[in-house]
């Protein structure tokens, strides 16, 4: 088996039948044999019976599987489990393929372990923005969430497998997560700067949107790990990135503090304050020139006067404050 398309399930009665027509179509332009395993994660609406009925119509194509564990990172391991192919695609229920996304993929892969693809956001509004790949995958993962995401990038089953799959104790940051590990454990990889897939968003809260304190607790975590990491792996390649990398794991600290203020002050005093293992002698990027005032006045004294600021000043002065 080339390729297994791997599609959770919850309760995704109006998305399903257009991700799983997308699926097909860009299934059926593969070179080689290929499957369709959907995990349905409880649903209690008509999600299932639309399942059946498709593969009814495709029985030589989609395999129909339950996953009791609640949890998207767990359906998706679950569905790897199940599945066959030497090559893993993952599809969220309400997110689609182009046609030729995974055949274009498979083509430029080579001996690469994983294709970190481009995407494009369709938002509610009719607006669209892509996100391309960085070039340099350890950038692109400190800053804008330029890795790919679940639905982009294309995984060889052996190097998914080494990782140890998606992480399915964490409720939020579960692409970023797994990228770092791959990007740790050193998967050779190539990036596909063309748009091969599309993230439909829509109203409402989602996971990240319903914790963000957690969310950006377990951001502030993973980089400051992945500079733990390259610090360690790749001394003089962090060396030389370092005013990015350190200044990424600010700019995350101070996201912290917009919800949580005290958990951003201890994370800030781990990582910044003196005496500092991390200390280097130029100024950090992506962050405000303001933030240099920090070990003066106090991370937790101007966060709060920001927070305080907040709601009063108009957009032109906040985006000067931090320029």
């Amino acid at each position: 088996m080339t390729v297994s398309i791997i599609i959770p399930t919850l309760n995704a009665e109006p998305f399903i039948e257009r991700s799983l027509q997308s699926a097909l179509r860009a299934g059926a332009q593969v070179q080689g044999e290929w499957e369709i395993i959907a995990v349905d994660n409880g649903s209690k609406d008509n999600t299932i019976a639309l399942l059946e009925r498709a593969a009814i119509n495709h029985p030589n194509r989609i395999t129909i599987t339950h996953c009791a564990q609640r949890g998207a990172a767990a359906a998706r391991n679950a569905g790897a489990k199940a599945s066959t192919g030497e090559w893993l695609q993952f599809l969220d229920a309400d997110d689609t393929l182009a046609p030729d996304k995974i055949r274009r993929q498979l083509a430029s892969a080579g001996d690469a372990e994983w294709v970190a693809g481009a995407y494009r956001h369709l938002y509610p509004d009719g607006s669209t923005e892509d996100s391309i790949p960085h070039p340099d995958l350890w950038r692109g993962l400190f800053h804008d969430f330029r890795t790919g995401c679940t639905h982009s990038n294309l995984l060889r089953r052996d190097a998914f497998n080494a990782v140890g799959g998606w992480n399915d104790k964490l409720p939020s940051n579960q692409d970023p997560d797994l990228w770092f590990r791959l990007l740790r454990a050193g998967t050779s990889f190539i990036i596909d700067p063309v748009v091969g897939s599309y993230y439909h968003h829509h109203a409402g809260v989602r996971i990240t949107g319903s914790d963000p304190s957690g969310s950006a607790q377990r951001r502030v975590q993973m980089l400051a790990a992945a500079n733990a990491h390259l610090i360690e792996a790749q001394p003089e390649y962090w060396n030389e990135h370092a005013p990015y990398f350190l200044g990424a794991l600010l700019r995350a600290v101070r996201m912290l503090a917009t919800y949580d203020l005290d958990s951003a002050t201890q994370a800030y005093r781990a990582y910044f304050a003196a005496p500092n293992e991390w200390a280097i002698d130029r100024p950090y990027e992506l962050v405000g020139r303001y933030t240099r005032l920090y070990p003066y006045l106090g991370f937790r004294n101007l966060e709060r006067l920001r927070l305080a600021l907040a709601d009063w000043l108009p957009e032109t002065l906040k985006r000067r404050l931090k320029a």
